[in-house]
């Protein structure tokens, strides 16, 4: 596999990681007053996501120099599918038919973009 598609997915990967630490940050109908940001803004989850997506953006910029955009961009749309999983599995969300269906379209235009 070529260096810049691994940097890509790894990117991806803590992206996903990433989003997956400020879901567990901000519970469920959390009202987002001013007191209720700063004190988000101070959780260790937001702040290791905020990390997580730096190190997203090293990856993402060491994959660009070693690959093209054009081939490396739809890489990134795997998240869309692992944070349908992820939403589920960890934090109880609905998995419907139409978000299922709709990940199944992205995929299939990667895959697409992928062969061609």
């Amino acid at each position: 596999m070529k260096a810049g598609v691994v940097l890509a997915l790894a990117s991806a990967a803590l992206g996903l990681l990433g989003q997956i630490a400020w879901r567990s940050a901000v519970p469920r109908g959390l009202p987002l007053d001013p007191a209720s940001l700063l004190g988000l803004l101070l959780d260790w989850r937001v702040l290791l996501g905020a990390a997580l997506y730096a190190a997203s953006t090293l990856a993402w910029l060491a994959a660009l120099s070693r690959g093209e955009l054009s081939e490396l961009y739809p890489l990134i749309s795997v998240n869309y599918a692992l944070a349908l999983l992820v939403g589920w599995a960890l934090f109880g969300e609905r998995l419907t038919l139409a978000k299922v269906a709709g990940v199944a379209l992205v995929l299939a235009g990667v895959t697409i973009i992928a062969v061609g």
